[in-house]
Formats: C-alpha cells, sequence, structure tokens
C-alpha cells in the first residue's frame, strides 16, 4: 500500500505541474499583453510598464516561469501599479490589480463561503443518491422502484439556475418557508449558519445527487449478482445483511471515484450556484473576475480549483485502492 500511495503522490504532483504549466502559457506567454489586460485599461504607460516589470514579463520566458513556480512554492514580492512593494505569500498564485490584493487573500477572504457550501451539499448527495440509488436497486421492478428512477430523471434534468430561482421564489419569497439564502460565519452560530445555507445546500445536493444515485443503482444491481453475494444469500443471510455487508462494499469503488470528483469541483468554486444565491465565494470571485477582465484572479481561481480536483482524486484512488486489493497491483 505505501508503494501504491508514493506512486499516485507522484501522480498527482505531475498533474499539478502541468497544469500551472498550461497556467503560465495561457496568461504570461499569450500574444496579447498580460501587463496590460492586468493592469486595466484605466492604467497609464508608466503603470503599465511598473506591472510588467513586477510581474517579470521583461525577463526570458524560462525565467518568468521559474520565477513563477518559485512564487508558488516559496513566494514572492510583487509591486502595485503606484510601485508599492507587496508581499506575496506562498502560494503567491499573482496579484489582483483589480481588487489591489493578493490572489490567495482574495480567495482566503472567500474560501470559507465555499468550504460551508460544499460540505452541506456533498453531505446531502451522500445521504440521498447513496440512499435513493440503494433503495431503487433493493426495490428493482416496483413501483418505488420506478418513483425513485423518475426523482433522479428529473434531477439530472434540471439546471442549478432555474432550480435556484424557482425555489427562491417559491419557498423563501411567497411561502416564508426557508430563509433568504446567505452566509453568516460559522461563529456568529450554528443555527444562523445553517439557516442560510440550508436552501443552497439542497438545491446544488438534489442536482449533483441524482446521477450519483443512478450510478448507485446500477452498480447495486451488478454486485447483486456476483457470486460472493448469492452464496451468502445460499447460505441462509438475509437480504439486507448480505447487500449490507457484501454488495454495499463491491458496489463502492466507482461511488467513491464518482464522490472525488465531486468534492474537487464543489471545493474548487460552485460557480452557479454561489452566483444564483449571491453568496460570495470562490466561484463568485470567479465569475466576477471573467466579467472584470481580472485575469490574476482568473488564474488563480483555475489553479485552486484544480489543485482541489486532483487531491480529492487521488484521495478517492486510495480509498478504492483500500476497498479492493486488486487496485494496487495494476
Amino acid at each position: 500500500m505505501t508503494g501504491y500511495v508514493l506512486r499516485r503522490a507522484l501522480q498527482a504532483a505531475a498533474v499539478l505541474l502541468a497544469i500551472t504549466a498550461a497556467a503560465f502559457g495561457l496568461f504570461y506567454a499569450a500574444p496579447s499583453d498580460p501587463a496590460l489586460i492586468a493592469c486595466g485599461p484605466k492604467c497609464d504607460t508608466g503603470q503599465v510598464e511598473a506591472v510588467r516589470h513586477s510581474m517579470g514579463l521583461d525577463q526570458p520566458l524560462a525565467t518568468q516561469y521559474a520565477d513563477y513556480l518559485r512564487g508558488l512554492v516559496a513566494g514572492r514580492t510583487i509591486s502595485d501599479v503606484d510601485g508599492t512593494p507587496i508581499d506575496c505569500a506562498a502560494p503567491c498564485l499573482g496579484y489582483s490589480y483589480t481588487l489591489h490584493q493578493p490572489v490567495l487573500d482574495a480567495i482566503g477572504d472567500r474560501f470559507p463561503v465555499t468550504l460551508s457550501l460544499a460540505g452541506g451539499a456533498l453531505a446531502v448527495i451522500v445521504v440521498l443518491g447513496v440512499g435513493v440509488g440503494f433503495a431503487a436497486a433493493l426495490r428493482r421492478g416496483t413501483a418505488t422502484d420506478r418513483l425513485l428512477s423518475g426523482f433522479t430523471l428529473v434531477g439530472a434534468s434540471v439546471q442549478i439556475y432555474f432550480l435556484g430561482y424557482a425555489l427562491q421564489y417559491l419557498l423563501v419569497y411567497t411561502t416564508d418557508l426557508f430563509p433568504v439564502p446567505g452566509y453568516a460565519p460559522f461563529g456568529d452560530g450554528p443555527g444562523a449558519w445553517a439557516a442560510g445555507l440550508l436552501l443552497p445546500w439542497l438545491v446544488l445536493g438534489f442536482v449533483n445527487a441524482a446521477v450519483f444515485a443512478r450510478l448507485a443503482r446500477s452498480q447495486m444491481l451488478e454486485t447483486m449478482h456476483e457470486g460472493y453475494v448469492r452464496t451468502a444469500r445460499g447460505k441462509g443471510m438475509s437480504a439486507l445483511h448480505a447487500h449490507l455487508k457484501y454488495t454495499g462494499r463491491g458496489a463502492a469503488a466507482p461511488l467513491v471515484q464518482l464522490l472525488g470528483l465531486e468534492a474537487g469541483a464543489l471545493f474548487g468554486g460552485a460557480f452557479i450556484t454561489e452566483t444564483v444565491f449571491g453568496l460570495g465565494g470562490v466561484g463568485k470571485l470567479a465569475v466576477d473576475a471573467v466579467v472584470q477582465n481580472d485575469l490574476p484572479t482568473v488564474v488563480g481561481t483555475v489553479l485552486l480549483a484544480a489543485f482541489f480536483v486532483v487531491l480529492f482524486v487521488a484521495l478517492a484512488d486510495l480509498v478504492v485502492a483500500w476497498l479492493d486489493p486488486r487496485v494496487r497491483l495494476a
């Protein structure tokens, strides 16, 4: 298992290095002038030149990329448009000349919102997705199965922005069944924190749980016909006990891998959900950066999202290897 962990860690590091190279190429080595774009249309020629020097764009391309990687590992000093030196701590994701702060600081201010949203939505995805999928598999061919399958089909078809706005209108502004969505720090009280995020959790969790539930059902049905499950049933073990002990573990591998992808995407920022519900998370920061042409922030949020996707996919692979020892030998 130790060898597999090391091999998987090296693969994750190689993927992250490739992503940083791609981000550097798109932003720093692009045909357009990154300094002019980063500084903005209101900057004069002197300010653009100061930004170009601060970003190292007057250096050879190889030196620029080395400084870029050094900033990610050890930090660097960047100057604002007025020449003020800014200490960009590691991992330095760049400096936003629109927000006038390091990109990492801008992300850090908003990450608690994204963390709260992603954590609650993942809980809904796991409970609802696995529960519905397993229940439909156990009741295969019955009215319950058809009802639950229809439920997942609706969830897989509906769009987050439509469902979010519709439920806000019906449950918040029309019937007052839910409080107005918003973010309150957990330190202000768990009740206020959960109340403001309850509807976003349910919307984001429901849409993503639909695909999860359909996969859980298909994997359960496939595993139920394996020889070791039939043997357990033939020895007198009840259906529920056999499925909980054997079928669930056998069907878990693809579910864990899908959950790793979902977790990475959510922790990187739920762009549509945060925008629909007016939550100032990392996803909303990325959307605003695109609108404002704030390229350092765009690149920083892309790298953050890539990091979480690679991290959670790697963790999911380790869990799958623990569940199925054959994976370690592949």
